[in-house]
């Protein structure tokens, strides 16, 4: 089997040759670890500094060179892929520094360095940003249709250069699918402003159901032009005890653009899956019904047993898991063996078993804790 061929049939629940392997991200430190070299690779501080000098074109060239080195070094699967800066990209007065790990523009932006996860964040807003809103009138709705319409297909770059290069053998997957945000961005909010909006005003929420569907759309028939396989949507709508929003502000808000964009991926011959952290056992079904194929991130930690989710919805959704976050973090070898060797032995039967870690493989996780998971599914992993 090709590794397309692989994917898609462990997709359609059917027992492939081997279980498929990919991930849905992996941060710098490792990807420098295994091809040997610094890299831009999900480097978020660095990428961000290199933006404000205005290295965009450095950036990506070293996004496709080095992520072809990765996936062929480790053979995966399913190739995901991320937009990126367009070409026009150009900052006249970046920020510059004001101390260590701060830095300031000239418009009263003020970022911070966040060791946690090593990148740039902002953490103070100058008097020229946006204010938040909670209604959207007909200018506000203009200026989001015109942001859809002036989309610079520059952003594709890379993904066409992965896709020129895989699409034919591996499943590749464009992890930007996005309708969180597109119905979020107009209002200007901060994360806890857009979740009271959620409560307080979702018919004005509602308004940007076109938008989001025509930025979707866009993507959408790139990648089939493309011969993308896969598409991802990733929010996290899960806290550890429950979902972050009622289950029913879940599913008369965001549902319904679920369906609808999932639906048009499924025209154009795309198979979409979701990200999504935390505990979201009160929506399942939802997704299941929104048309989705896949579930990438079932966090243990927050009461997501793998278990109980094969039973559940492995003949419905395929399972992209196999080793917690956690356990590449903290874990000892010998706990790291014992999860990946029991998770084989439970999720394989049948297909529909993706393996890769529960989220990504984080900054400052123990490389050699992934690559020895790697070894086992490789040795283990066989039908």
């Amino acid at each position: 089997m090709t590794s397309k061929e692989r994917v898609i049939a462990t997709i359609n629940h059917q027992e492939p040759d081997r279980v498929p392997i990919g991930e849905w991200g992996i941060d710098h430190d490792h990807v420098s670890h295994i091809i040997g070299k610094h890299t831009f690779w999900r480097n978020r501080k660095d990428t961000t500094l290199a933006l404000w000098e205005n290295r965009r074109d450095e950036i990506v060239e070293s996004l496709k060179e080095d992520y072809c080195k990765l996936v062929e070094t480790l053979d995966y699967d399913i190739v995901t892929v991320d937009l990126v800066p367009p070409k026009n990209h150009f900052i006249e007065d970046p920020p510059r520094a004001i101390g260590e790990g701060l830095w300031a523009d000239k418009h009263g932006n003020v970022f911070k360095y966040a060791a946690s996860n090593d990148s740039i964040m902002q953490i103070q807003y100058g008097a020229e940003a946006p204010q938040f809103k909670d209604t959207l009138d007909e200018e506000d709705l203009e200026k989001a249709w015109e942001q859809v319409n002036q989309f610079d297909d520059s952003r594709f770059e890379l993904l066409d250069y992965i896709a020129d290069k895989y699409a034919g053998e591996r499943a590749v997957l464009c992890r930007d699918m996005d309708i969180y945000s597109q119905l979020m961005n107009p209002f200007h909010g901060n994360y806890e402003e857009n979740l009271i909006l959620s409560i307080t005003a979702p018919d004005e929420i509602k308004k940007l159901y076109d938008v989001c569907a025509a930025y979707n759309h866009h993507l959408i028939e790139h990648c089939q032009a493309k011969g993308v396989t896969l598409i991802m949507q990733g929010q996290d709508f899960g806290m550890n005890t429950g979902c972050i929003l009622s289950p029913n502000s879940i599913r008369e808000l965001y549902v319904p653009m679920m369906k609808r964009v999932n639906a048009d991926a499924v025209e154009h011959n795309l198979i979409p899956f979701y990200h999504c952290c935390g505990n979201i056992w009160d929506i399942m079904d939802d997704f299941v019904e929104a048309g989705y194929r896949g579930y990438q991130s079932i966090q243990e930690s927050a009461g997501m047993d793998t278990r109980k989710v094969k039973r559940l919805y492995g003949g419905k959704l395929a399972l992209w898991t196999g080793v917690q976050c956690e356990t590449l973090v903290q874990g000892t070898r010998a706990e790291l063996e014992k999860e990946v060797f029991g998770n084989l032995e439970f999720l394989m039967p049948g297909g529909g078993f993706i393996f890769g870690s529960t989220n990504s493989v984080q900054y400052g996780a123990k490389t050699e804790n992934y690559l020895r998971a790697l070894e086992i599914v490789r040795r283990e992993g066989i039908y």
